[in-house]
């Protein structure tokens, strides 16, 4: 299964991870996992392509020789108002894509994708 966390501080969304293997199908042809991995690749490129962020300071990728996803991707602090919106709205619609896969695939004999939503801590 792929869980994935999206982590809020107040309403904005300030991380997505996700990681582990669906199971829908053997690896490489599992459209769970390709679902998954293209909507964060997507998000990744729209936060460096619209909001000019540098994706070597929030996008992160590992698998270390495993078929699992293995991402993290924490939304930048620097911009401006606008900047941040934009950021935003590409996050949330990342979540409302892999929210869409889990409800779509998942069932009550198996779970593909499991989505956590935490909080940071107000200070």
């Amino acid at each position: 299964m792929i869980s994935v966390i999206v982590n809020r501080e107040g309403s904005l969304i300030r991380a997505i991870y996700a990681n582990g293997h669906a199971g829908y199908a053997d690896p490489g042809q599992d459209i769970i996992c390709s679902g998954v991995s293209t909507l964060l690749f997507t998000a990744a490129s729209a936060l460096e392509d619209i909001c000019g962020y540098d994706s070597e300071s929030f996008f992160r990728i590992s698998n270390e020789g495993t078929e699992d996803v293995n991402l993290r991707i924490t939304v930048p602090e620097q911009g401006d108002d606008e900047t941040k919106d934009r950021a935003q709205v590409i996050m949330r619609t990342c979540e409302l894509g892999l929210i869409g896969i889990a409800r779509d695939y998942n069932d009550s004999k198996k779970r593909y994708v499991e989505i956590i939503h935490s909080r940071t801590p107000e200070v």
